[in-house]
């Protein structure tokens, strides 16, 4: 069934400049004409000496910058995405069949789910009829996995991309256009207005930019950190794990008894099975109308939120199986999880009946708000799924269900502990999925700083010379 892909990931290029397919290109296209268009502008300013006019270019340099960040793919992506339209995996094949919105809009009723998966298979893996039903730990008559590390390598990303450009031109913006957005803070301060609004926008304006970097650096340390760790912690191969700290990449598969089944929001109706980690999410769309004064005078005001009502997670044990063994996995050991893109999602308005069984709780929580929308949403990693784990690896009593199985795999289980310098982490995807997005060291730790640096200088500069 399986062959070994001729693809094989190793260092990445010294650049890497992918633009996004599809619709997105066109607003890439047009976010780069803005970057240029505020280049331009500050050049000429600047060999007029107008400082003015070259901060003022950058009020449209940092929004297209922003969204061509958000917009550009890495190459890894693109591959990724040309690999499993060749190779055709089962979830990639469902989820362009299935996926998509459904509903009726005279009952205002709703379900969707996405058409495209970053953290699903990129190769073929073994669909059920390969599985062991008797020997559920024992070697696949097809051996390991086409998406092992240890035949595919691991994917280096490249010295430098246009993500990085982006950013450093952020950060040569940084200082002038902080110090504009504390001086229009400062002078809506100035202006006596004690409005809520207001104040909140003033605070933001001063604020805003010095907080926002000084937390995009942290996540993206963070993020660096953990990415790094991913590349340079070698993948085991499940038959021949060792106790202690780990690397394993494979697919979820049943233990000695199914999965219970996930009611969301505790409906049958919205019912799903086989799900081994999950988590769901209800939340309400409510408005309400308000008057804010002005200098004007009164002026009425409709204000639209999420709620957050209720999360709920679980997990359900499973044997994580690379095609040379299985081990058993505990999900709910793990703190840091992260199960990709949602599976599902229900909208339903509000109405009449709903008030009924809902409103008498949420509307004294939320009063005077009026509730226009439930959601809830599904995440989760299922049967046949491929699963990333940074764990550590302990023994267990042997189960009576695992008596006729020798292998060294059976005394052992793996658990979210984590260790000097290694956090650990469970993950939907393989490694390949993980390392999607993956940048270089200097793109997560040492741009995003240079980037908070200049707008904790701007931010200081400002209120010296205001």
């Amino acid at each position: 069934m399986q062959q070994d892909p001729e693809v094989r990931f190793g260092a990445g290029k010294s650049f890497d400049f992918t633009p996004p397919s599809g619709a997105a290109f066109f607003l890439w296209i047009i976010s780069l004409l803005i970057i240029g268009a505020g280049l331009l502008v500050s050049f000429i300013a600047l060999i007029n000496d107008d400082f003015t006019g070259a901060v003022m270019g950058g009020v449209f340099v940092i929004p297209g910058c922003l969204l061509g960040v958000i917009l550009t793919p890495t190459r890894l992506q693109e591959e990724y995405n040309k690999i499993r339209i060749k190779e055709k995996p089962r979830d990639f094949i469902q989820r362009s069949e299935e996926g998509g919105r459904t509903g009726s809009f005279w009952n205002g009723s709703y379900s969707s789910s996405p058409k495209k998966d970053d953290r699903g298979w990129v190769f073929q893996s073994p669909g059920p009829e390969y599985w062991d039903k008797e020997d559920r730990y024992g070697p696949d008559d097809t051996g390991i996995i086409s998406e092992h590390p240890t035949i595919i390598g691991t994917p280096i990303p490249a010295s430098f991309s246009l993500d990085g450009v982006l950013i450093c031109i952020m950060a040569l913006y940084s200082i002038p256009i902080t110090m504009l957005s504390v001086y229009a803070g400062v002078g809506i301060l100035e202006t006596g207005s004690d409005t809520e609004n207001s104040s909140v926008m003033a605070c933001a304006l001063i604020f805003g930019p010095a907080i926002a970097s000084i937390a995009y650096a942290f996540i993206m340390w963070r993020t660096g950190t953990k990415m790094q760790l991913t590349i340079d912690i070698p993948t085991s191969k499940v038959r021949s794990m060792a106790a202690g700290e780990l690397e394993l990449v494979g697919q979820v598969r049943r233990s000695s008894t199914p999965a219970p089944p996930v009611q969301v929001g505790n409906d049958p109706g919205r019912t799903c099975d086989d799900l081994h980690a999950w988590e769901w999410k209800y939340e309400i769309y409510v408005k309400r109308y308000t008057v804010e004064m002005t200098d004007k005078g009164p002026r009425p005001k409709t204000e639209y939120k999420w709620e957050t009502i209720e999360i709920k997670e679980g997990g359900y044990d499973f044997i994580l199986h690379d095609g040379t063994g299985g081990t058993l996995v505990k999900p709910d050991t793990f703190k840091h999880k992260n199960l990709g893109d949602y599976l599902r999602m229900w909208e339903i308005d509000h109405n009449r009946n709903l008030g009924e069984i809902f409103g008498s709780l949420i509307t004294t929580t939320f009063g005077g708000w009026t509730i226009l929308k439930h959601k809830w949403t599904l995440w989760g990693i299922a049967l046949g799924d491929p699963c990333y784990i940074l764990g550590t690896a302990k023994s267990r009593a042997k189960e009576s269900n695992d008596s006729l199985t020798n292998y060294q795999q059976t005394l052992m289980q793996v658990v979210g502990e984590s260790g000097v310098g290694f956090e650990a982490r469970f993950e939907r995807g393989t490694e390949l999925g993980v390392l999607g997005k993956v940048k270089s060291q200097v793109e997560y730790k040492i741009i995003p700083g240079i980037l908070a640096a200049g707008c904790i200088i701007g931010t200081y500069l400002a209120y010296a010379n205001y």
